[in-house]
Parts: C-alpha cells; structure tokens; sequence
C-alpha cells in the first residue's frame, strides 16, 4: 500500500465525538489491563523468575484486587452504553450491515482501509465512521458481551476457589480431585481470555496505526481531548451519530 503525503487528505475541521467520561474509562481501563497481565505473568512464571511462595502469593492477591478494579470499569462501560453520549452507546459498537451480509461488510470494510477510494481530485476518502469505526465494532462487540463477562466470571469464582474470596469462599474448602480440577479450569478459561484481551489491544492499536498512516487522522490523540478531524463526507453521519448540527460557515482547520 502507497502512503499518501499529508497533503493528500483532505481535513474538514475537528468536532467533538468522545465525552470525556469514555476517555477517562479508556486510559483506565488500558492501565489496568496492562497491570493485570503483568500481575499474571510475574504469579505464573514465579519458578522460572526464582520468587518466593510470598511474593508469588502477593502478586496473586495484586491480580485479584486489580480484576475488582477491571469489574468496575466495565460496569461503568455498560453504563455508557446506555446512559452515556450517543458515540458512547451500544448502537455505536453494533456493526452496520446496511443491507450487505456479514461477510460482505467485513470483506469490503477491510478493503477500504487497505485500498481506500479517492474523490474527483484525487484526496483520500477515508470510512465514515465519526465515531467507532466500522471494521473495530466486530471485535468491540465480541469483547464487551461475551470475552469480558467470561473473563470476569471465571476470574471471579478462581479467586474464590484458590483464596476463600468473594462471592463463594466455600469453593476454597472443596477437596481433592474436585477442588484441583476447579482451580485449573478456571485458571485456564481465565488465561485464554486474557490473551483473546491482549490479541485485542494489539489490533487495536495495529488499526490505530494503519489508520494513522494511511488517512493522517489523529485518530489517537482524538482519545485524549476528545475531537476527531473530520471530512466533508463524514459530516452527515456525524451529525446523524450525535445529533449536533454542524455550521456550514465554519472554517476548515
């Protein structure tokens, strides 16, 4: 794929899209992902990093503070995607067919990222997606509703099985092979999750880039103060996606 120069993508003017309670949520929630599998991979490699039953058993119990930590961010998400701004809501993660299949919508959202249309002069047309972009909302939506809440839940009950936590400390009494065989299935679902997490995080910020460089969109930095440089084709579905009118007589940036 050829990379545009600069010049060759046309800039409309930057609009406010993302409140500042989801980019708060964002940068929280990237932190304690981070953390949690930092916690995980100091607990689970303790032998081969020569820690003490100790600090290992500390880095376990860190791990459990921080996915309470995880729980609550995500349910601060969900209540974003109900009660929060339009680009903020579960309609703006549900990708949109717009009469095309399943397959179909992937097949050509991936080929407009990787060989995007120009207009009559020759500029760069990048998706108009103001808000979540289109191809990012097959893997938003599998994560919020089905690998997260399975992540938290086998989290949630491992902590129970192997210190006695909250909701069920009971399952920590259970004997052997029945308490063993608990311990390393939740263990294992926990862990795949977790990598299925960080698959996610890696592609997210391998799009990031991929957009970054193909439409110079400062898409990255739109997460931090909150405006999206937008063109002229993506000012109908921003209007449509935040029901903000958007002045005709405004300057381009």
């Amino acid at each position: 794929m050829n990379v545009p120069p600069s010049s060759t993508v046309r800039k409309v003017r930057y609009l406010p899209i993302w409140e500042i309670r989801l980019r708060i949520w964002h940068w929280s929630n990237l932190l304690v992902v981070l953390l949690l599998f930092e916690s995980y991979l100091l607990f689970n490699w303790h032998k081969e990093l020569g820690l003490s039953r100790q600090t290992t058993a500390l880095f376990e119990k860190s791990h459990i503070y921080l996915g309470y930590a995880f729980i609550l961010l995500f349910l601060g998400r969900i209540y974003l995607l109900f009660k929060g701004k339009p680009s903020s809501r579960f309609g703006e993660i549900v990708p949109a067919l717009k009469g095309r299949s399943l397959f179909q919508t992937i097949r050509e959202e991936i080929h407009h990222h990787l060989s995007p249309p120009r207009d009559t002069t020759g500029k760069l047309l990048p998706p108009a997606d103001p808000g979540h972009n289109q191809l990012a909302r097959f893997l938003y939506l599998p994560l919020l509703t089905v690998v997260i809440p399975v992540q938290i839940v086998s989290g949630v009950l491992w902590s129970s099985v192997k210190w006695g936590f909250w909701p069920l400390p009971f399952l920590k009494t259970l004997t052997d092979p029945l308490h063993h065989s608990l311990n390393e299935t939740l263990s294992n679902i926990h862990a795949v999750c977790m990598y299925v997490l960080l698959g996610f995080v890696a592609g997210h910020l391998f799009g990031i880039v991929l957009h970054e460089v193909t439409f110079r969109s400062d898409i990255l930095s739109s997460m931090i103060h909150g405006s999206k440089p937008l063109t002229d084709t993506e000012i109908p579905e921003y209007e449509r996606v935040t029901g903000n009118r958007v002045s005709t007589e405004s300057e381009p940036s």
